[in-house]
């Protein structure tokens, strides 16, 4: 009689240094828990991102438990053969021999070699290990017969019509938290070095971002080399260029290997949507619609391959339409799109530029530099309302930054300088102070390299109005007073106008109330000379906040109310601003009432419109109200309404200035 053949044992033995996913390996445990006779076989179907550690998950399990299955373990793995069913077919063939099955027995097609398979393994208790699976009719053709047999599928692709057919169920891996990713270094590199370089392990640590692949290269590095220090490791990662190169540097444990065939098995719109948010500029999310018209495909059909990247791990979905790719895959999907092309960066930065104009046309329709500059942007005609608007550049804020400079880095400084433009009314009304200066010291620059003084001065004027709002008052006053002598290298009376107005402005915020009131009676001047409603209307509102006597003032304010409220809901923010003032000036000659019947108009409007520092100030006039009524405990709620808006949106000066009025009180 042959000798009895020994069960398979396919399975490898896990590494020394595993750690984590305990919760994990319990999941495993439970959904394979039972006695022989229930029904079977049962699946686990194991996802995470690429390098996340999914198919050493199984090899820890089935290692564990290897004792309760003795009819064997087998591996299969279909990295090779891609959704096709061939690479199933030649799988089941070895699956056949390896419990005996001899080579002229095994059948040729796939139908007969699945229900060999299933016939041979049916009331076995065997454990099988499917690695790569891209569809479900690739793990329904391997899984065994009726019985107690355990089958770990490592998803590669959409699985979830499986769970109909097969009861499968999903246990899903996590990054490593920074606890355990400093645990599994410590083992493979030695707790004493770990414990040498704390800060350099933490830098390691974040920049692996918890893939489990990512810190075991980082421990083969530092453990191959024990003259390498971690600090030198984690100074050589932390550049971005370098970073994807240094981890793949062996094939045999390369993160660039793994997310080279995480990219390789997407279809072919998902794959150009990866190299698409590879040559996206900056760091922000990125929504379907943008990625749809830069690739020039349905918006429905990039939402489908979108989600794929989502469920592959590549891409993180921030909210229903925008997808995220960051750290080590944004760094290869990068590398991608520079080898493979397809979408550039230059392609979305005009999307941005195109888009970031036309919205900013429609929430302030009435602003003119736009036309005034380029006169060909005023042909086709907007189909975005202002709320739209500002709703869209309010959610690409860090796009829009980042293709500022991506385009200054290309040397299109034209659309340099139609970005810090374009953007003029989000960073204003938002007060993104840092955005604005950011964006628009590279409009000036832009601006110099294409020697147009008009762009130069305008650009000038929005960065001085940055540290206005950061209450750098002096460096404020230095840039508009720059920008003034470049705008009347200019010739432009507008662009002359409006320089006058930012220092006057300044001049007014630094209490030098002498050249404030002369340099707004000349803006005024040049406004009426123009003869642009707009424009008058702002000089009126301007002069009128710094006049005495107070009856020119208020009547100065009137009558840009008067304007802007006849203007439309596109002036809404200016039109509150004139409320706020015309509400101090009232308290300033005793007209009380009168103050407080402008400054409720305001506050609600300042509410709807999210203007938070335009709401505190607000707050602020109302306190000065209630102490010239006598009512301390009013004026006392109004200011601390008004520090918690300053302290919680970062007005920080005027939030110190606040903060010392309460605690006089």
């Amino acid at each position: 009689m042959a000798p009895e053949r020994p069960a398979p044992r396919q399975g490898v033995a896990p590494p020394e240094h595993y750690t984590n996913n305990g919760p994990q390996l319990d999941a495993l445990s439970a959904i394979f828990a039972g006695g022989p006779e229930r029904d079977g076989p049962r699946v686990a179907i194991i996802r995470g991102a690429p390098g996340s550690g999914r198919s050493t998950l199984a090899d820890v399990w089935i290692h564990t438990h290897r004792a309760e299955y003795p009819d064997g373990q087998f591996v299969v793995s279909l990295a090779a053969g891609g959704e096709g069913m061939e690479g199933v077919r030649v799988a089941l063939g070895e699956l056949l021999a390896a419990v005996g099955t001899g080579a002229d027995e095994i059948p040729s097609g796939l139908e007969a070699r699945a229900n060999w398979w299933r016939d041979r393994s049916a009331g076995k208790r065997l454990v099988l290990k499917i690695d790569d699976a891209l569809a479900p009719t690739q793990v329904r053709a391997l899984l065994p017969g009726a019985g107690p047999s355990a089958v770990l599928v490592i998803e590669a692709g959409q699985l979830t019509g499986l769970r109909a057919t097969a009861a499968a169920r999903t246990v899903d891996i996590d990054p490593l938290s920074p606890e355990h990713a400093e645990r599994l270094l410590a083992n493979m590199v030695t707790r004493e070095r770990v414990d040498e370089e704390p800060e350099a392990v933490a830098a390691l640590v974040e920049r692996c971002g918890g893939t489990a692949i990512a810190l075991c290269v980082v421990g083969a590095i530092l453990a191959d080399d024990e003259e390498l220090t971690i600090t030198r490791l984690a100074a050589a990662l932390a550049d971005d260029e370098r970073a994807l190169a240094e981890l793949s540097r062996h094939r045999d444990l390369s993160l660039s290997v793994v997310f080279d065939a995480a990219y390789q098995r997407l279809s072919p719109l998902a794959r150009a949507c990866y190299r698409a948010l590879g040559a996206h500029p900056g760091t922000g999310d990125v929504a379907v619609c943008t990625l749809a018209a830069v690739l020039g495909e349905m918006v429905e059909d990039v939402t489908h391959a979108c989600r794929s990247l989502r469920r592959s791990r590549l891409a993180v979905q921030t909210r229903d339409d925008r997808y995220l790719m960051s750290g080590l895959i944004g760094q290869h999907a990068r590398v991608v799109a520079a080898r493979e092309g397809g979408v550039s960066t230059r392609a979305f930065v005009a999307y941005y530029r195109a888009r970031a104009m036309e919205a900013a046309m429609a929430w302030m329709p009435d602003r003119r530099w736009p036309t005034e500059f380029w006169p060909e942007l005023a042909a086709p005609p907007t189909v975005l309302d202002p709320a739209t608007a500002r709703r869209w550049m309010e959610a690409e804020r860090v796009n829009l930054g980042a293709a500022a400079a991506a385009a200054f880095e290309l040397g299109e400084h034209v659309w340099v300088c139609q970005l810090a433009i374009a953007l003029w009314p989000l960073h204003d009304q938002g007060k993104f102070a840092h955005d604005m200066e950011a964006v628009n010291e590279l409009g000036v620059r832009s601006a110099r390299a294409l020697a147009e003084p008009r762009f130069a001065s305008v650009l000038g004027v929005q960065q001085g109005y940055a540290y206005r709002q950061l209450d750098l008052l002096d460096r404020a006053a230095e840039l508009f007073t720059t920008a003034r002598r470049v705008a009347d290298e200019s010739g432009s009376p507008t662009v002359i106008a409006s320089a006058v107005e930012a220092l006057g402005l300044a001049r007014r915020d630094q209490g030098r109330r002498d050249e404030a009131i002369e340099l707004l009676e000349r803006n005024l001047a040049l406004a009426e000379r123009i003869g642009i409603e707009r424009r008058i209307a702002l000089a009126r509102f301007h002069l009128g906040s710094v006049v005495s006597p107070e009856d020119r003032a208020l009547a100065l304010l009137d009558r840009a109310r008067g304007t802007f409220a006849a203007l439309g809901p596109g002036d809404a923010y200016t039109l509150t601003k004139i409320d706020r003032w015309r509400g101090r000036r009232l308290l300033d000659t005793g007209r009380l009432d009168e103050a407080a019947a402008a400054l409720d108009e305001a506050a609600p409007a300042a509410d709807r419109g999210h203007w938070h520092d335009l709401r505190a100030d607000i707050y602020v006039v109302k306190a000065d109200l209630a102490l010239r009524r006598g009512e301390r405990e009013p004026a006392r709620t109004n200011l601390q309404n008004a520090l918690d808006i300053y302290r919680l949106h970062r007005f920080t000066a005027k939030a110190d200035a606040t903060e010392r009025r309460i605690a006089e009180l």
